[in-house]
């Protein structure tokens, strides 16, 4: 960067780097990151920028997720509206995910770390972009700016939010251009939140590790909040030695990204060959299936997910919404049967849908009159503004009702 243009960024506020942070005299006896992590710098045409580069067989098995398996990406183009990516091969799609200098993100925040991973031809890479010092900022982005050239898509945890928006300002300020514009981007978390929200309290990427890939992380580990810390402290001290735990966190990042990519691929692609899917599972594929349109996928898992078992009120759930889906392919008699069985279960929703049937399709004002005062016994007591509108439309539709029996029956 000219010294006219960071002169000027100054002017305006803009903090470069990490000027907020002042590093004290490196101690002699701290070790070079060099010493503690294999790797080599690589040029630039603004300096050079360390790598470590790790390779895995295509035999690594993550949890219990192999590396090598086959997977077609149809459903996961179709959910994250990236349709660029069911052409894509696997080589051809980047997982990222970045260490930062703070957590909360803003104009001063940047990236120390990059990690990125890719599926090879001898198995998959792990390249760790290193920032030595924030003053060698631009070789650290131009580096990973021509090793993402390739790729046509980015797979992230959270990237939507924190990593590509974070990457993108830096690429601004160093005026290189951004990398990301020209790709498209799955960002898994939005997806996990999706699948396994009615199953996991928590769907961090360590979680998913633990509960859906079955893995576990070594004592090298370093907490993802104290990661900034172990940074600052490197560069005031000068001794990289903690940050082997760091460059093992990034590292592992990656390794469960490209795992949970492949895992939820397959999962989504053959939800009806497994039989180790959670019946809680299969309900939110059904509903994902329904969203994008395959009803009669969504039919099928929905009914495996009900015979399988459910908790109750997932349960009713589930009952209702198979109900809407019956009803949004016409076919009138299975809705009204799975809406009865839900009704009777407990579910005040499909009471007042078959009230609603039965007054507007049938007009059988006796028969829904029933199922609006079935509904009204049912509901829970008053706890909640919803419940008191629920009950206010409960009562008016029953008075509407009873005032077309009473005009039906003074005709005859």
């Amino acid at each position: 960067m000219n010294e006219s243009l960071r002169e000027k960024l100054k002017s305006l506020g803009v903090q470069l780097g990490a000027s907020g942070i002042k590093p004290g005299k490196p101690k002699n006896t701290g070790k070079k990151i060099e010493q503690i992590i294999d790797g080599n710098d690589i040029q630039t045409p603004f300096g050079n920028v360390f790598v470590a580069i790790s390779d895995y067989p295509p035999s690594y098995q993550h949890g219990k997720v192999r590396f090598d398996r086959c997977v077609r990406l149809k459903w996961l183009a179709a959910w994250g509206k990236t349709p660029g990516l069911e052409q894509n091969r696997l080589e051809e799609i980047v997982f990222l995910d970045t260490e930062t200098s703070g957590l909360a993100g803003g104009a001063g925040t940047f990236a120390f770390m990059a990690g990125v991973g890719s599926f090879t031809n001898t198995g998959f890479q792990v390249r760790q972009f290193f920032l030595r010092d924030p003053s060698q900022e631009l070789p650290f982005l131009a580096g990973l700016l021509s090793y993402l050239h390739p790729f046509k898509t980015v797979v992230t945890f959270n990237g939507k939010s924190f990593d590509i928006p974070l990457m993108n300002n830096r690429y601004i300020l160093s005026r290189l251009g951004t990398p990301f514009d020209n790709m498209e981007h799955i960002d898994l978390l939005h997806l996990a939140r999706r699948l396994w929200r009615n199953r996991l309290e928590k769907r961090a990427l360590g979680d998913l590790e633990r509960e859906i890939l079955n893995f576990r992380r070594t004592q090298e580990e370093v907490p993802g909040w104290l990661v900034p810390q172990y940074y600052v402290d490197y560069l005031k001290s000068g001794d990289a030695q903690p940050l082997e735990g760091v460059f093992y966190h990034n590292a592992v990042d990656i390794l469960s990204l490209a795992g949970l990519f492949l895992f939820t691929a397959e999962l989504l692609e053959e939800p009806f060959s497994a039989s180790d899917i959670h019946s809680l599972d299969l309900a939110a594929i059904a509903q994902l299936y329904q969203e994008l349109g395959d009803l009669e996928g969504a039919v099928q898992l929905y009914e495996k997910s009900i015979a399988q078992g459910l908790p109750h009120s997932f349960f009713l759930k589930t009952l209702h919404t198979y109900g809407h889906l019956h009803r949004k392919r016409g076919e009138f008699e299975a809705a009204i049967r799975v809406w009865e069985r839900a009704a009777n279960e407990g579910m005040v929703d499909s009471c007042i849908e078959l009230a609603k049937y039965y007054e507007h399709t049938c007009r059988d004002h006796l028969t829904a009159v029933s199922w609006a005062e079935k509904a009204l016994t049912i509901l829970p007591n008053v706890e909640s503004s919803q419940d008191r509108i629920t009950r206010d439309e409960l009562i008016h539709r029953i008075c509407r009702l009873r005032g077309k029996i009473q005009k039906q029956e003074s005709r005859s």
